[in-house]
């Protein structure tokens, strides 16, 4: 049996994070969702386990089929634990990419069908396979640890990042 969730994650804009390709159309780069953490929906991701049957997939807005932004380019960064997206948001979407610039939509929804899972100890849902099916811009995330990258991850977002993991790490020694 195959179960379509909507795995919201964070995604923090900050204005002049849209960058625009040379065919008009808008850039922006999105950590979707994390692996190996429980997130607001109860849900881990076991590792690499979201299956891309396409390249590109379509951005929409709220998850209405009927409101196609743009598309989504998302592929699993091992080193980071996490799914980042590169999407192309259209040219005709100006209203959509002034709402990002200004914050009014500050966060994404990775949708794909789990068709293999299992319960961890907290009864949170551990995916083991997933099929991608769509990302849709939405107005509150479920991953808060999720972040906007304008075309590369920044040398001061990744300093912020190692910092917070040094601090787990000096944290879990004296606990």
């Amino acid at each position: 049996m195959k179960k379509l969730i909507n795995n919201v994650a964070a995604l923090k804009l900050a204005t002049n994070e849209v960058t625009e390709n040379e065919n008009g159309d808008y850039q922006i780069k999105a950590v979707v969702a994390h692996a190996n953490v429980v997130n607001d929906n109860g849900l881990i991701l076991d590792g690499d386990v979201i299956e891309f049957q396409r390249e590109t997939y379509p951005f929409l807005f709220n998850h209405q089929g009927t409101d196609l932004l743009g598309e989504v380019k998302t592929a699993f960064d091992a080193e980071q634990k996490a799914y980042i997206s590169e999407i192309t948001i259209y040219s005709t979407k100006q209203d959509i990419i002034k709402d990002i610039k200004n914050g009014v939509y500050d966060s994404v929804s990775i949708s794909y069908y789990i068709d293999e899972y299992n319960f961890n100890d907290d009864d949170a849902i551990v995916v083991k396979h997933a099929i991608m099916c769509e990302l849709s811009l939405v107005s509150v995330g479920a991953d808060s640890e999720a972040k906007l990258i304008a075309n590369e991850l920044r040398e001061d977002k990744q300093a912020k990042q190692l910092i917070e993991n040094k601090l787990k790490e000096i944290k879990a020694k004296y606990e």
